[in-house]
């Protein structure tokens, strides 16, 4: 049933506004003119006054429907100065309020050349049809228009938030906590049951007893500014309530009246709640202390790994962003905002503690969850002011709402999913262990009686071939001389066996000691560790057989003779996985020499005497030492890292031990190359096998099991919260309630996880999508709506590289100044004319097809991220098996030059005249040239340049990293649409200007992106508000957003969502300087409208645990996936609401 909104009564307005009044001075947020309007004043929270809000808000509400209209007349179509077709003038017009300066000629000639340069043709226009809107007049000033909206969805909750922060003291906390179920107020004459806390803001946090394993609540403490609170669950008394399914009765209520419930990663929080699992969204809003401080003072990856180094005495470091930031629990938040240390060891009991530790210790634990609501209320009064301060608008905090309110309608098929996924993850877990165990057995037979081979052979010499020694029993009439004859007969026949068989062989070895059963005796020790134990001589269970084996023994590689890169692997005890790279002649003649004058005892296991002579040997080890000091140590470490005996050592001097890594950035050991690490490696074939075609079916079913073997574990930790006919409004919802087991899970996302601000989740935000050859990868496919609902959503089309391009077009005034710009909009794959195919085209060196396209987008938006040639260098290995070390090192040159550009820096007025002296009039040079000017004048590069001043030239992205670098090199890094400022820990005033410098510049594209999705959000709320759509916000990965709709409406829906990116775009664009649009980013390529949450509409989600597809498997249709023209074929307007 639908709440009634009912503000609770403020007793005295006055004081009230007299604590505003002096609270603004303090705290109030400050907005930048230029791009929002000054904030609403914060409204008291009586009925009188938020509906005098409204109604003065109200103004700004559509009095008229938004028409669509399309535009077929190719002549009326309009083109900019660099043939990229724009909306039609009379939408321009409506979105914004002032041209767009133009182009002078000699910018213009500038950025043709460029263009012409990297191969681009203005010539060919590409024409298409037009959409026309009429607008309400309030979205003509985007930047008031956003503001506004986002105010009203923040009113009254900021209010509530500065009412609470604005409070000095806290209520003090009872002596005794009540054991009562449910709610407890706590008065001044003494606690009071109540159905809810009877307030308008609070600090939450709730515990729950993990070993019950059903995740739901134990008890729960929430303070507001006057009243104590606490909720004990009925179960803490009556355990065994905790055995049945979680469902809305045994979750906390907190009222459906608008309400602000602050706590830290609040979303584990909200998933105890009872309202939010409400058909329609409740009207209680969630700030999440740990995504303010995150915002405000998180740390990047790197300052995490120095952060904990240092507080674990690890590492002597006194950085100054170490006064300003710290990683995200709690614990350490309390003790950078407010310098106190939070006890946290009584935590323990809820994580490791069963039902009787919480009954007995109740009132410790009850204390324990109240003093975590106090350090979070502490750290709220310190970064709210900070966070306001960092983020003016309004948009940023609306949006933040809008992320912590993810929904996820489940049913039935979510168990049988898991079933399913269950039942083909153990049967091809288990063809996978007999094949490894037949590999054993004949691996064993093969090698057993002629050892010779395995010393050859490179993986079987890495196995322990030694056996077990093993004497008869001794017979006590024999004297001392006869027994160990005796027993020297037996050993002898031990290690000489002829049997017919392995199987013979090891029998004959258990029947020598009867007295007790014995561990595959006689068998090699690799071998014996494969084999379970006997529990008695007479077990029926006990197998001869090397049932132990799987994926992850080491001894498996080795097994399946594994090489990466066409070379052997081998496993080292320090070093882990790797495999052996010939060196050069030259590099063996150098290494040489140091083993031999610096490690006498050494034996060289390769071949070198043809190569090498002894006169060549450097005898002054101390001159050696102090030469190759750094390339000693790696020999040094080679020569442990490959030892085969303690005394010599031996070194492979003929090549490289090259660590397996899981990228080019990992330093760590590998545990395993069948890892998940390694998929895409196997499937590509840098990693192989040599051992037919039993080993190659291993490995095509070990990589269909790292999916579901990485993400079973989060999926059935996954809070799935059964519904019953009283948590629906809709009849049909109601009737199918029970039998389709209608149920939601609100995922814990953290709002801003990371310092670019993107959400963080273990699960839905992280899984890679569906893969016909992945068990269990298809678990979005099997999410479907409620009954008579649908999903409605959108991918945004390559959205930080259109972001990335706009900011360097936005320095030149126009879209599509730059390469890169006219490539993202007006390229396409059909001529190799798009970003993606041009760089393909240049990794692939004339040979087509060596690198394709898809490939090339990782290294595009790698380059884009940051990342240097050192990455690329390691992708093109790993794509290119047979490209040379210098070929590869040459194609990343040419790449990086011809994209990002070669660096120059300014010359200085000496500078200039020098270059002048020698025939070169020109204002910079790259640093090469520099070198070689100072040669010619005898000036050094400092006299001559800047040289701590550099800028990209010649590149197609250079525009864009000059800009990117510009605002990641500022005094206060800010994004340059919402004027967010990055963590306090990457600014300039506490870290060098060069340090994390990429990560800065992936922070100025990526949390511009969270800018995007936030205005996004707020739009589509304001849309589906205004216009009469029901529905709520589903989930946002990455830049995918999904919207739960009744079906009736999803055509309305897929408007509103199309028109919320027309005005995302425009505001970006605007903010820029660039006032007007691409016609073919205006809407979204298609909007999809499914009963599934899939990738794609039509995507069967065909796995080996759903072999017959979604339609067959769980009744899911295909959905519709519908761009603008075909959209307004359906619906082309949006009708205005009624207002009352």
């Amino acid at each position: 049933m639908k709440h009634k909104r009912v503000l609770s009564p403020v007793s005295d307005l006055s004081s009230l506004r007299l604590k505003l009044n002096s609270s603004r001075t303090r705290g109030a947020p400050v907005f930048n003119a230029k791009c929002f309007k000054s904030p609403l004043p914060y409204k008291e929270s009586s009925v009188e006054t938020v509906s005098r809000y409204r109604s003065a808000t109200q103004q700004s509400s559509p009095k008229n429907d938004i028409k669509f209209s399309v535009i077929e007349d190719s002549n009326a179509a309009r083109y900019n100065a660099f043939g990229i077709q724009m909306i039609p003038s009379s939408l321009r017009e409506r979105l914004f309020s002032q041209p767009s300066p133009q182009l002078s000629a000699d910018v213009k000639k500038k950025c043709d050349d460029q263009l012409k340069e990297h191969g681009l043709n203005q010539g060919q226009r590409q024409v298409s049809r037009s959409i026309d809107i009429t607008l309400p007049e309030s979205m003509s000033n985007l930047p008031e228009f956003f503001s506004e909206i986002a105010e009203e969805q923040l009113n009254p909750y900021r209010y509530f938030i500065q009412q609470l922060v604005d409070t000095e003291v806290f209520p003090n906390l009872p002596s005794e906590w009540s054991r009562a179920p449910g709610w407890t107020k706590y008065e001044k004459n003494g606690p009071v049951s109540v159905s809810h806390p009877q307030c308008s803001s609070l600090v939450f946090d709730v515990e729950v007893c993990i070993h019950n394993g059903n995740n739901l609540p134990a008890l729960a403490v929430a303070v507001s500014p006057d009243f104590v609170y606490s909720w004990v669950s009925p179960a803490v008394d009556k355990p065994w309530l905790y055995n049945r399914a979680p469902s809305t009765e045994f979750l906390i209520p907190l009222g459906n009246e608008p309400k602000i419930v602050v706590g830290h990663h609040i979303m584990y929080d909200r998933a105890r709640i009872s309202e939010e699992y409400q058909e329609g969204r409740s009207s209680l809003r969630f700030l999440d202390t740990q995504s303010l401080h995150v915002c405000v003072s998180g740390l990047e990856n790197t300052q995490k790994g120095q952060w904990r180094g240092a507080n674990a005495g690890n590492e002597k470091l006194n950085k100054d962003w170490m006064k300003v930031g710290s990683p995200n629990s709690l614990a350490d938040v309390h003790k950078l905002y407010c310098d106190k240390d939070l006890d946290k060891t009584t935590r323990d009991i809820f994580v490791t503690g069963t039902h009787s530790d919480v009954q007995a210790q109740f009132q410790s634990l009850t204390t324990y969850c109240a003093n975590d609501v106090i350090a979070t209320f502490n750290v709220l009064k310190s970064v709210w002011e900070l966070y306001n301060e960092r983020f003016p608008s309004p948009v940023t905090l609306a949006g933040m709402f809008e992320m912590a309110s993810c929904f996820i309608p489940t049913n039935k098929n979510w168990q049988r999913y898991i079933d399913e996924s269950d039942r083909k993850f153990f049967s091809m877990q288990k063809e996978i262990q007999h094949v490894l165990s037949n590999l054993a057995d004949e691996t064993l037979l093969k090698y057993h009686l002629d050892k010779s081979k395995t010393e050859s052979d490179p993986w079987m010499s890495q196995l322990d071939w030694s056996t077990k020694k093993i004497l008869g029993v001794r017979n006590k009439k024999l004297s001392k001389k006869l027994q160990a004859e005796e027993d020297a007969r037996q050993k002898k026949e031990l290690e000489n066996p002829a049997p017919a068989s392995i199987n013979d062989a090891i029998d004959t070895v258990c029947n020598k000691t009867p007295e007790k059963p014995k561990h595959y005796l006689g068998a090699p020790e690799w071998y014996r560790t494969l084999c379970c134990k006997a529990n008695s001589y007479h077990d029926i269970n006990w197998t001869r057989s090397p049932s132990e084996i799987s994926l992850s023994t080491a001894i498996a590689p080795m097994l399946l003779r594994l090489s990466c890169h066409g070379y052997t692997l081998y496993r080292t005890h320090h070093h882990g996985w790797g495999f052996l790279e010939p060196k050069s002649e030259e590099s063996i003649k150098v290494d040489l020499k140091l083993v031999k004058s610096l490690f006498p005892k050494v034996t060289v296991l390769d071949p070198i005497s043809d190569i090498i002579d002894d006169e060549h040997i450097v005898a002054d080890k101390e001159l050696v030492q102090e030469v190759y000091s750094d390339h000693i140590k790696n020999l040094e470490s080679q020569i442990n890292l490959i030892s085969k005996i303690d005394d010599p050592p031996c070194l492979f001097i003929q090549h490289n031990f090259k660590k397996l890594s899981l990228n080019a950035s990992h330093v760590g050991n590998v545990g395993s190359p069948l890892g998940k690490g390694f998929t895409d490696s196997i499937e590509t074939g840098v990693i192989s096998s040599s051992g037919g075609w039993e080993a190659e079916q291993v490995l095509t079913l070990g990589t269909g099991l790292t999916s579901w073997r990485n993400t079973r574990s989060r999926i059935l930790s996954q809070f799935v919260v059964e519904l019953k006919q009283s948590d629906f409004v809709s009849k049909e919802a109601m009737d199918k309630a029970s039998q389709d087991k209608l149920s939601a899970i609100l995922p814990q996302v953290v709002p801003a996880g990371t310092i670019t601000r993107r959400a963080t989740e273990t699960l839905w935000l992280t899984a890679s999508n569906v893969r016909p050859d992945r068990v269990g990868s298809e678990f979005k496919g099997v999410i479907t709506p409620y009954p008579g609902y649908c999903f409605v959503g959108a991918d945004v089309d390559s959205q930080e590289l259109w972001i990335a391009s706009l900011i360097g077009d936005g320095d030149l005034g126009e879209h599509g100044a730059t390469p890169l710009g006219w490539m993202a909009l007006q390229g396409n794959k059909a001529d190799g004319t798009d970003m993606h195919s041009k760089t393909a085209a240049q990794l692939s060196q004339g040979k087509p097809g060596l690198v394709s396209r898809n490939q090339a987008k990782a290294f595009n938006y790698a380059r884009i991220y940051g990342s240097g040639k050192g990455l690329a260098v390691s992708m093109l290995k790993d794509c290119c098996k047979e490209l040379s070390e210098e070929e590869v090192k040459e194609s990343i040159d040419k790449m990086f030059a011809s994209t990002k550009g070669i660096e120059v820096h300014p010359l200085t007025n000496l500078g200039k005249r020098q270059a002048l002296f020698h025939g070169l009039c020109v204002e910079e040079l790259p640093s090469n040239d520099i070198a070689n000017l100072c040669a010619l004048s005898g000036y050094t590069k400092y006299q001559l340049s800047l040289a701590r001043k550099s800028r990209y030239s010649g590149g197609s992205e250079s525009a864009m990293f000059n800009k990117l670098e510009e605002i990641a090199r500022s005094a206060q890094p800010t994004t340059p649409f919402l004027e967010c400022r990055i963590t306090r820990t990457l600014e300039p005033e506490v870290i060098q200007k060069s340090y994390q410098l990429n990560s800065r510049i992936n922070w100025v594209v990526q949390s511009s992106a969270v800018d995007f999705l936030h205005l996004l959000l707020v739009t589509m709320k304001w849309l589906m508000k205004e216009y009469d759509i029901p529905g709520r916000f589903a989930l946002s990965i990455h830049d995918e957003v999904r919207f739960h709709v009744p079906i009736e409406y999803k055509y309305e829906a897929a408007l509103a969502l199309q028109i919320a990116n027309l005005l995302t775009r425009a505001f970006f664009s605007g903010r820029l300087g660039i006032h007007d649009l691409p016609n073919n980013v205006a809407f979204f390529s298609g909007v999809d409208i499914d009963r599934s949450l899939r990738k794609s509409v039509k995507h069967e989600c065909i796995t080996p645990s759903n072999p017959h597809g979604l339609s067959v498997s769980y009744g899911i249709e295909p959905g519709e996936e519908l761009d603008i023209f075909t959209l307004l074929e359906r619906a082309n307007v949006l009708k205005a609401r009624k207002k009352d």
